[in-house]
């Protein structure tokens, strides 16, 4: 869902990442300063201009994330009671998303 707006300033956020990562091997400590200040500017502009709509979505997507990591350390855990842990944990996650999924539909009808 991302505008042309939302495009230009992921680029702009890019770029003061590359000078960030340029300061940082420089040793320029005011520099860097300067940079994650104006990081955090748009950190704060990006949060304000997302909707609820976008939050579940992020929301969403972060869950899965979640249980794609824990579905790898179910197999690799040496275990049964160190599956049955990652088993729960998954189980509680899997509740979180029908909820998010549910308020994202709710939130697509209006």
């Amino acid at each position: 869902m991302n505008t042309k707006s939302d495009c230009g300033v992921s680029l702009q956020i890019d770029d003061y990442l590359d000078l960030l990562h340029f300061a940082i091997q420089i040793q320029d400590q005011e520099w860097q300063q300067s940079l994650i200040r104006q990081l955090k500017i748009f950190q704060t502009a990006t949060e304000q201009q997302r909707t609820p709509e976008e939050e579940l979505w992020t929301r969403f997507d972060y869950i899965n994330s979640k249980l794609t990591g824990l579905c790898h350390q179910i197999h690799a855990a040496h275990s049964m009671d160190e599956r049955k842990k990652f088993e729960e944990r998954i189980g509680l996650l899997q509740l979180q998303r029908v909820e998010v999924a549910r308020k994202i539909k709710w939130a697509s009808r209006r």
